[in-house]
């Protein structure tokens, strides 16, 4: 009886400390898994970021307050960029989905196959790459750092963060605003206080021309609205695209008092482009955009004149006839 409860009082003890380990591994293995900084870097430091997938890239680098698009150096979207920063910055790891070396290529997060890599630089020091791989999920992406054979499920949609400059350019940079004088193909505006007038000082007689009736303000007011709320779509960087389009082309000077630009309207088949004169890239515009600026002439930015003639208009004529 006494080697029985010997044996019993030994088993029981072994069940505790199976028990005490097997805690002690659950809270250590939870206490490893608990969220934290994917990313553990020092984010007001970051002054470049580059974006890439298995064909093409670009980057971004911080000038101050602003982010200049470093191959052509022209203004990046400054929000864009922000907004993806801070949804990196926000990213925090959770249980592994997979943590060998081979498994990789498989959620396809490895050197030589991943469907974007993210660069982070604070000056020339590479602080942080992210692989983002296959979508798991809606707007969900697997994601591994470099250092690291863990591999996460992040809430990053791979669609919404393009390898492409075009998305991340500054969509109104060559956008005009307070604009103060249009001068365009047979006209030439002015600005003083709320109103607009005709600028008679431009050399040509027919500039400012008013025989034809009062200026209309709200059409100037949508031209000029049209040039403040401008949105380029993309940079032309085709030679075929840029030699075609200056076989038809309207010119407009711009100014907000401070500074003066010429901007050239360009169209070649279904396609439209603009320049500016201080951007000496060629950017593409949707149509409509297009249209609203470089079809205005004189004409469409003046009342039409009341009829002092004398003459009965010609459905007073009928019906007197009748």
């Amino acid at each position: 009886m006494k080697k029985l409860r010997f044996w019993l009082t030994g088993l029981l003890f072994i069940q505790l400390l199976l028990a005490v380990a097997l805690l002690w591994s659950n809270q250590w293995e939870a206490k490893q898994n608990q969220p934290k900084p994917l990313l553990n870097i020092d984010w007001q430091a970051i002054d470049k970021i580059a974006i890439r997938d298995k064909k093409t890239g670009f980057s971004a680098v911080k000038s101050g307050e602003t982010w200049l698009l470093s191959d052509i150096e022209i203004l990046a979207d400054k929000e864009s960029l922000g907004e993806l920063l801070r949804n990196l910055q926000r990213l925090q790891t959770s249980w592994p989905v997979a943590t060998s070396p081979n498994s990789h290529k498989r959620f396809e997060v490895a050197e030589d196959k991943f469907v974007r890599r993210i660069q982070l630089y604070s000056g020339n020091d590479l602080v942080g790459e992210l692989f983002l791989g296959s979508a798991p999920g809606l707007r969900q992406s697997h994601a591994r750092i470099t250092g690291s054979d863990s591999i996460y499920t992040v809430e990053l949609d791979t669609l919404n963060i393009l390898p492409s400059r075009n998305q991340w350019i500054d969509k109104a940079l060559i956008a005009a605003k307070n604009i103060i004088s249009i001068q365009g193909p047979d006209y030439n505006l002015k600005k003083t206080g709320l109103s607009w007038s005709f600028n008679r000082s431009g050399p040509s007689i027919f500039l400012g021309n008013t025989d034809l009736g009062k200026i209309n303000q709200d059409k100037v007011d949508e031209l000029a609205g049209a040039l403040s709320n401008l949105r380029i779509q993309r940079v032309a960087n085709t030679a075929a695209e840029i030699n075609s389009a200056l076989t038809d082309k309207v010119t407009l000077i711009v100014s907000d008092g401070e500074n003066r630009w010429i901007y050239e309207l360009l169209e070649y088949g279904a396609n439209h482009f603009m320049r500016r004169s201080d951007i000496d890239v060629l950017f593409s515009v949707e149509r409509d955009v297009y249209e609203e600026i470089s079809n205005v002439r004189q004409a469409d930015l003046i009342l039409a004149k009341p009829d002092t003639s004398g003459k009965p208009a010609a459905d007073a004529t009928e019906a007197t006839k009748s």
